[in-house]
């Protein structure tokens, strides 16, 4: 029995902190409405971007983007795109209703997140 008790543990615990993966995905233009270019997006559990550059996929004028996830915290998405400033959206996750974040409504969590169109602002 005191073998058995370490793996059950070790069970309950692992279905807790199951992996998942979370997806976003957006149109980013100008101001002028053009599909912005040179941009790269990377999705983390932190409100600062990363800095490893293996963490940022480069795109033109849209992106999805997934990332996998071990907690229901809130998840970050980084849009940076060159000549402009950057963008953080924030996803939320509530259990049994789904992802949602930034006037999205709640999507299932194996559906994309679609953050609709970013408008990119001028550097300040």
């Amino acid at each position: 029995m005191n073998k058995l008790l370490p793996s059950i543990l070790g069970l309950a615990l692992s279905s807790v902190q199951a992996d998942f993966n979370v997806s976003a995905k957006a149109n980013v233009i100008t101001p002028d409405h053009r599909p912005a270019k040179r941009c790269a997006v990377a999705i983390t559990g932190s409100k600062e971007p990363p800095r490893e550059a293996y963490r940022w996929s480069d795109f033109r004028g849209h992106f999805t983007k997934s990332r996998l996830t071990s907690s229901y915290l809130p998840v970050y998405v980084h849009v940076r795109c060159q000549e402009w400033r950057p963008v953080v959206r924030t996803l939320f996750y509530r259990p049994g209703r789904g992802w949602s974040g930034d006037s999205v409504t709640f999507i299932p969590g194996s559906k994309p997140v679609d953050l609709g169109t970013i408008t990119l602002q001028p550097p300040r």
